[in-house]
């Protein structure tokens, strides 16, 4: 497989964050991420409105970042084959916002105290388009095996699974799923002048 600019820049741009943590002397400790750019568990931004954003490329230990890394460069270079970087990274995008917003609401009903980070929610995102995709007729001429769809199906299982252990944030991990599910369906092929599909009117 060719490779996909897009997916590569965002992993470098994770592992430069992770960097920072590490710099900083902050990886491993959600109080101090906070003054990265962390989202606060108490479910408050306080027009830090930013942080929407930078809590994504925040990561508490290796093993996140290890385990985001390996899932983004599997599913997100199978979304931007696709649908084009620019489309595979609006995706992305919107599900880390929508996966934010779903993190404070969460917390806003159950404060607790640190702080949530971490690239799963864009990731999600992509996983639930990517199995879209992979069952779309217009994507039929990129090779929609079926050890592919099974392959997804599994990891979508295991992060399901892993949504619920503790502190992992389920709220953000559904919010990006929902995110990738709506677009997955919605985004126009990478060939398509339009960014959205045209509505099927048969």
């Amino acid at each position: 497989m060719k490779s996909i600019p897009g997916t590569l820049t965002l992993a470098v741009l994770l592992l430069v964050g992770f960097g920072v943590e590490i710099a900083t002397h902050h990886m491993g400790d959600e109080i101090a991420l906070l003054g990265l750019g962390a989202l606060p568990a108490d479910g408050h931004l306080n027009g830090e409105y930013w942080r929407l954003t930078t809590y994504s490329f925040l990561h508490l230990n290796w093993t996140h970042i290890i385990l985001n890394l390996a899932l983004l460069i599997w599913v997100g270079r199978i979304v931007e084959r696709r649908v084009g970087t620019a489309r595979a990274a609006m995706i992305y995008a919107v599900s880390v916002l929508i996966s934010g917003v779903a993190i404070l609401i969460k917390y806003s009903l159950t404060p607790g105290q640190g702080s949530s980070i971490g690239a799963s929610g864009g990731i999600f995102g992509l996983l639930a388009a990517a199995l879209i995709l992979v069952y779309r007729r217009d994507m039929g001429t990129f090779g929609q095996d079926h050890g592919l769809r099974i392959g997804l199906w599994a990891c979508l299982g295991a992060g399901i699974v892993m949504s619920f252990l503790p502190g992992v944030s389920y709220a953000g991990h559904l919010g990006g799923l929902l995110s990738g599910i709506i677009l997955g369906f919605m985004i126009a092929e990478k060939d398509d002048t339009a960014l959205l599909r045209a509505p099927n009117k048969s």
